[in-house]
């Protein structure tokens, strides 16, 4: 019996599989595109309580994302900012990112906060987003404190004494324990550190050192802070303007006064 020669269903297949294959990889490659064009970039959000030199309070929030391992604040965003737990829903404020992407609210200068018995009280904020940001939010809490520099000289001794108390309802005082504190001289381009101590029942305090320059009549001034506190935030107090750095007399620039003056000869 003769059998017909037919062509090979194999080969065929195998074509059209390619085929298909390809159409398949591109409308992937495709969607990825459309995809990673649609994908928000994450934005991040931390939140800090700040009570500062002045003795005023505020609140910040910074906006950011991470591209290529590095920090891009995000600007002129609105940031929306709340007294207790997001879930009660009422805005205490609303501020715009600056080009740092900060956005810092102000707490008036006579604002109590209401504090739980623990002497806690609760702030959030909170980041709608847009088309190309993801929204983000973050809550702290935080515990208000009041806080003082004083200065002692016995027998030659001089010591920079801090007494600290935490704010409770009405005029509970209650004394900061377990904080850590840092010294500072301030300079022109940035702060000389002078000394590290710890705040123990409300007390603490350093020795100040022997070597501390201050200016052409020895003034200097004195920065304590409290930095980065989990509960506390970031709290500073200073006292400006006496005597005990070492005085630094002015040297004259001999190189300044000396003035060089050629006179042409007639040939």
């Amino acid at each position: 019996m003769k059998l017909l020669k037919t062509q090979s269903f194999y080969p065929l297949f195998g074509k059209y599989w390619m085929i298909l294959l390809l159409i398949f990889l591109c409308q992937t490659d495709l969607l990825s595109q459309g995809t990673k064009k649609n994908a928000k970039t994450r934005v991040r959000m931390s939140l800090a309580y700040y009570n500062d030199v002045t003795k005023s309070r505020s609140l910040v929030a910074t906006l950011y994302y991470i591209e290529n391992r590095v920090r891009i604040p995000v600007t002129n965003e609105m940031v929306y900012f709340y007294l207790g737990d997001l879930s009660d829903d009422v805005v205490i404020d609303s501020i715009l990112t600056d080009d740092q992407g900060e956005a810092r609210m102000k707490f008036e200068d006579d604002f109590r906060f209401q504090v739980d018995e623990e002497r806690l009280f609760y702030i959030s904020a909170s980041y709608s987003g847009n088309k190309s940001f993801s929204a983000a939010k973050s809550d702290i809490s935080v515990k208000d404190i009041t806080m003082e520099l004083f200065l002692s000289e016995i027998a030659g001794a001089k010591t920079i004494a801090i007494r600290a108390f935490e704010m409770g309802n009405g005029s509970e005082m209650v004394p900061v324990d377990d904080a850590e504190v840092n010294f500072y001289v301030p300079r022109l381009f940035s702060n000389q550190l002078i000394g590290e101590g710890e705040i123990s029942d409300g007390k603490g305090g350093i020795e100040f050192p022997a070597n501390i320059a201050g200016d052409t009549i020895g003034n200097i001034s004195i920065i304590a802070r409290i930095e980065d506190h989990d509960e506390y935030g970031y709290v500073e107090r200073q006292l400006k303007d006496f005597r005990w750095g070492n005085t630094q007399p002015i040297e004259e620039d001999k190189s300044l006064m000396t003035i060089e003056i050629t006179i042409p000869t007639r040939a």
